[in-house]
């Protein structure tokens, strides 16, 4: 069976759902908001909002009233009793067990739970804020509905002169029967709110109202009304205006308490590096921001007042590695069920590398595939990407929307920049055809709508007489709005003329038949004017019968004349139409518009040059041209919509890169939002620059302005150079195509080939870091449990990985970081993919990323273990000893934060024959989890010192400065994560590891003089001179001294200062070398064997050389051969 990793949000990813500290987060450090900012009704201080937030739901009945809201959206549930099984379902909410007598459902019960906790995180929150709280409280108090209502009462017994006695008297009885009514209406909606509680805030209602009515009476007197405001006023004068503060000025901390602590001589020479310039910068926002930005090892004197240092951006995502990891471990197990199925069905068996292409091809299919251990893969896999991509929505990174348009499922879409550079014709002509394509369609619809459009403008030409028309009748109608009788009076005689009609014509029918048969002259002159009579009549009906449907319609429009009026303005607004549908029709047809072959090549030409020359391989999501969007088809979103079947072979598929790249681009996004509210960071730099002008309007000199106008530019650039290599974006070249850029990326990669395969006999000195930071006792205390019970330490090992600890077996993030070949996104040739390849298997081969997993475990056993016993000791009512508090304060843990770690270590942890495992996956309190784990990963990381963001120089990111500077990225991270902490750390601890690690660094030097082949000189001081270089406790101090050494051919430098030769490290590697890094080095031998070639001189000299440029050269186990092999070259 294949191993299933839960990967849900809150295991993996930071707690805070918004950019602004949870409460239970950020209440100990919080700055208390002062109280004169309380007082102002339009202040921004968030929080003051917050606190009148708690407030209202608090302590006004309207507030607590909505807060508290009846729960109807749980069904109920048959049989259920929150008090069955002892009351288990409310353990921890016995003081409050009236609140669930009425729950219907576990999942009502768990509402009411959380508004139990909501209620007492507000109290809590108004506790702490202090007078801002109190102020808050009572402001919402006299605005309770309840209590306004009360106040009215006694107003009108104010009179100018009046007694004092009398109104306060009133007003104190009249209050008191407010805070009756408002404290029953506050018990009734608040769970947590007691009798006590309520009569104490009735008697200072009653004693609040007395208070209001004596003032009321004495500002009745206008003498006194104005006495009082000059002495508010005067006192207003002397106090300074609040400002508002953001999310790194939000702890109540001193500039003073952001100190480091130590030597400060020691301190200065942290300056080399962008960390340790904030860290003593004359700003407090600039050392904060530092501290909550990018990982560190220091003390700072807040420590030392058990104020925790504030947790990095750059450790939360460091523990984005943790999935990274179980993406890999579940494929490589899913391989195995496959190798295993494929050798027993008789079928060829794909390579590891095809099988990661095949997972990621069915990530984009709906995580299908005829393969069926390829489909498993990829359904365990897709969680990951949907809670990255939730943890983004939630936090407006993207739209709630988002939604899939290029794949049946989504598959982050990474690049093959080499394949498109070899075929870009191909991948052009692809990009065209799309865009044409799109166009086309566009135009297609285009045309359909100008066929609708013309269609109204039929209907709007048309329209116009029937305006006219209706205007006329409604004209003629209104002519009888005031005799509406007579006109139902003419409608009804005419209606009656023309039914008679019929009658008429038949008389007039029958007299001309009497008429033709008439005999007698009077008979006939008779009916002759009898039909001349009825003709006449029906000239007169004839006229009715015109004449009637225009009475009717008048009768009509007046008796709805709304309707008319409605139907007149329709058509008036259909007529008036024609301009914009003619508009409209001008620009459908200009969409109609194809878009010409050498238009869309000039647009696909321009996307394909953002992709291939996007910095650090992040390439952007507006990839369509600008003006592209003018065209047909084509949104302002800009994003290139194009399927990704049809461009699947330009696309990455290999599913383990694919992740690293992606994980490696929203980790910092996601996490940098959360912390500072935008991934820019923008609002935190406003206010580095804002305290500069404050700190440059009190300077008193033009030299003191100047210094410290140069100090925020400054700490700018190191804040925003901190932030873009968490990124992956600082020093990123304008061109990463070009040869220099990849020549030196492939350089850098040889260099680690053929140099370090003795790194992990170097790493010796390692085994001393536990032991300086945490003590001999406590380091060796897991080593006594493995004895004990070896599963003990697989359970507690489990449980680190967890927390990203100890995965550099998998992930080599170590051993990368070292040789500085941390670039994820350079997979742009065949040679660079194998040389990638290879760099991890050489870390493998030299059994590095083996050792740095066990030592990396051993000391997260270590500092879980110290932490969970300070947890027990502190729970169990024992005092923790200040050096203990001082270290839990250094890797983020305060005394608050350690007894709620110990209430979940006493629900989920373990104790295994004395070693401590939280098992803190399982915990329940998301804060207190990832407090605990980010804590574990910090300090593991400078036990075993693994470079950060703000441990090297900013040179370093350059392309330049990764080439001269290549492998000394280590001495850099010692110094500030060894050497400086250690001084601030000051203890026995220290100086014993100190004196462990040299001495294991002369062992290291015996060791490699060994494998060399090379005479060892054990004088004491060689060994302690060999001891300090090889140990890193000099840090970068030593590489100045091994370099003026080098160079001097031995007369200074660190040998000379201690009476011995030349420290051996660097023995092999030539001047050049020496000065200008390993890459020149290697041009240097390259001379070396040219000249040998040349002269026809090839002796020792250029076999070493040869030997030198060789991959693999000096892995320990292969070294020794390979001597023999130069001793007989020579």
């Amino acid at each position: 069976m294949m191993p299933t990793y839960e990967q849900q949000p809150e295991d993996v990813l930071s707690a805070d759902l918004n950019p602004i500290q949870q409460p239970d987060d950020s209440g100990f450090y919080m700055e208390t908001p002062s109280a004169l900012s309380a007082l102002n009704p339009f202040t921004d201080d968030q929080s003051i909002k917050r606190a009148r937030g708690a407030a209202f739901r608090i302590d006004n009945s309207l507030g607590s009233w909505i807060a508290s809201a009846p729960f109807s959206q749980f069904d109920p549930v048959d049989g259920y009793n929150p008090f069955d099984d002892n009351a288990n379902a409310i353990h921890g909410y016995e003081d409050y067990a009236d609140a669930f007598i009425s729950s219907g459902s576990p999942q009502e019960t768990s509402a009411i739970k959380h508004r139990i906790d909501s209620q007492l995180q507000d109290k809590q929150y108004l506790s702490e804020t202090g007078g801002a709280g109190l102020i808050a409280s009572m402001t919402m108090g006299l605005v309770d509905p309840i209590n306004v209502a009360s106040m009215l009462i006694p107003v009108g017994g104010l009179v100018r002169g009046g007694q004092v006695a009398s109104t306060a008297g009133r007003f104190a009885a009249a209050n008191a029967l407010g805070g009756i009514a408002s404290e029953a209406a506050l018990s009734a909606t608040q769970d947590t709110r007691t009798f006590d509680e309520s009569a104490i805030n009735v008697v200072v209602d009653a004693l609040v109202g007395g208070v209001l009515g004596t003032s009321a009476q004495l500002v009745a007197n206008i003498g006194t009304r104005q006495a009082i405001n000059r002495s508010v006023a005067s006192s207003l004068s002397d106090t300074d205006t609040p400002r508002s503060i953001g999310a790194a000025e939000v702890f109540n901390t001193t500039l003073d308490q952001e100190q480091l602590a130590g030597v400060g001589l020691i301190n200065k020479t942290l300056s080399v590096n962008p960390g340790g310039r904030l860290a003593q910068s004359p700003s407090r926002a600039s050392r904060a921001i530092n501290q909550q930005l990018a990982e560190n090892n220091y003390y700072f004197e807040k420590n030392n007042e058990g104020l925790a240092t504030f947790t990095a951006a750059e450790t939360k995502i460091k523990q984005y590695d943790t999935l990274l990891y179980k993406q890999m471990e579940s494929t490589k197990d899913a391989y195995k069920q496959y190798s295993k199925s494929v050798s027993a069905g008789g079928v060829k068996r794909m390579n590891f590398v095809d099988f990661n292409e095949e997972v990621g091809k069915a990530m984009r299919r709906g995580d299908q595939s005829d393969i069926p251990e390829v489909a498993q893969a990829a359904a365990e896999i897709r969680p990951l990407f949907e809670v990255t991509k939730k943890r983004m929505q939630e936090l407006g990174i993207l739209p709630e929307d988002v939604d899939v348009s290029t794949a049946q499922s989504y598959l982050p879409r990474i690049y093959k920049f080499d394949k498109i550079l070899t075929d870009r014709t191909e991948f052009r002509s692809i990009i065209t055809n799309h865009l044409q394509g799109i166009n086309a369609k566009a135009a297609e619809k285009a045309a359909g709508r100008v066929d609708k459009i013309d269609a109204g403008l039929e209907r709007a030409r048309t329209a116009a007489p029937e305006v006219e028309k209706l205007t006329t009748e409604i004209a003629e109608a209104e002519k009888w709005s005031g005799n509406k009788t007579s006109l139902m009076e003419q409608v009804g005689e005419k209606a009656r003329l023309i039914g008679e009609e019929a009658k008429v014509t038949a008389r007039i029918a029958k007299f001309e038949d009497d008429l033709s048969k008439a005999k007698s002259d009077r008979l006939i002159n008779k009916l002759i004017k009898e039909s001349s009579d009825l003709k006449t009549k029906l000239e007169s009906i004839a006229k009715a019968k015109e004449e009637l449907p225009i009475l009717q319609r008048h009768l009509e429009l007046l008796d709805n004349p709304k309707a008319h009026r409605a139907e007149l303005r329709r058509l008036t607004k259909r007529a008036n139409s024609i301009g914009r549908l003619d508009a409209s029709r001008q620009r459908a047809l200009k969409l109609m518009e194809p878009m010409s072959r050498e238009e869309a090549e000039a647009a696909a030409d321009e996307i394909v040059n953002k992709i291939i020359g996007a910095p650090s391989g992040l390439v952007p999501r507006d990839l369509l041209p600008e003006g592209l969007t003018k065209r047909a088809g084509f949104t302002k979103s800009r994003t290139l919509n194009i399927p990704d079947e049809r461009i699947e072979a330009f696309l990455e598929s290999d599913i383990n890169h694919v992740t690293e790249s992606y994980l490696r681009e929203v980790a910092p996004e996601i996490e940098l939002t959360a912390s500072f509210g935008r991934k820019d960071m923008g609002e935190q730099i406003r206010e580095v620059s804002e305290e500069y002008s404050h700190l440059i309007r009190d300077a008193k000199t033009p030299k003191e302005r100047a210094k410290l106008e140069k100090q925020r530019e400054a700490d700018v650039r190191d804040i925003e150079a901190m932030r873009d290599r968490l990124i992956g974006t600082y020093g990123a070249p304008q061109d990463p195509r070009s040869f220099f850029v990849r020549a030196g990326r492939v350089a850098r990669n040889i260099n680690f080939l053929r140099l370090l395969g003795g790194m992990t006999i170097s790493a010796i000195p390692d085994m001393a870091r536990p032991i300086m930071q945490h003590g001999l006792s406590k380091s060796l205390k897991p080593l006594g449990a493995m004895l004990k019970n070896m599963n003990s330490i697989k359970i507690a090992t489990k449980d680190l990985r967890e927390m990203a600890v100890g995965l550099d077996y998998v992930l080599s993030t170590r051993t990368k970081a070292l040789a500085d070949l941390t670039d994820p996104y350079s997979r742009r040739s065949g040679l660079e993919r194998g040389l990638n390849w290879g760099t991890q298997k050489f870390g493998n081969w030299t059994l590095m990323n083996q050792w740095n997993s066990t030592l990396k475990s051993w000391s997260g056993l270590i500092v879980q273990s110290r932490i969970l016993d300070n947890a027990q000791a502190l729970a169990s009512g024992k005092a923790i000893p200040q050096k203990e508090i001082r270290k839990l304060a250094q890797v983020g843990i305060d005394q608050q934060m350690l007894g709620r770690i110990g209430e979940q270590f006493s629900k989920h942890g373990e104790d295994m024959d004395g070693l401590l495992t939280g098992h803190s996956h399982l915990w329940d309190d998301r804060t207190v989890r990832e407090a605990f784990q980010n804590a574990i990963l910090k300090d593991v990381d400078s036990t075993v010192i693994t470079p950060g963001v703000g441990d090297t120089p900013l040179m370093m990111s350059t392309e330049a400065g990764k080439i001269i500077l290549q492998f000394k990225t280590f001495i850099f991270a010692s110094h500030n994560r060894m050497l400086v902490s250690g001084i601030q750390q000051g203890d026995a601890s220290f100086y014993m590891g100190t004196l462990g690690s040299i001495a294991l660094g002369s062992t290291v030097y015996a060791m490699k003089q060994k494998l060399s082949g090379r005479e060892s000189d054990y004088s004491p001081n060689n060994l302690v001179k060999e001891g300090l270089d090889r140990s890193g406790m000099l840090g970068w101090l030593s590489e100045p001294l091994n370099t003026v050494e080098n160079m001097s051919g031995g007369r200074f430098g660190l040998g000379a200062m201690f009476g011995a030769p030349p420290v051996s490290r660097f023995q092999s590697r030539n001047a050049i070398g020496a000065l200008l890094g390993p890459t020149f080095d290697l041009g240097g031998d390259s001379a070396t064997i040219a000249n040998g070639v040349l002269n026809g001189e090839f002796d020792s000299k250029q076999t070493h050389a040869v030997r030198k440029m060789l991959p693999f050269q000096n892995l320990f186990y292969v070294a020794p051969l390979l001597n023999k092999v130069e001793e007989q070259m020579k």
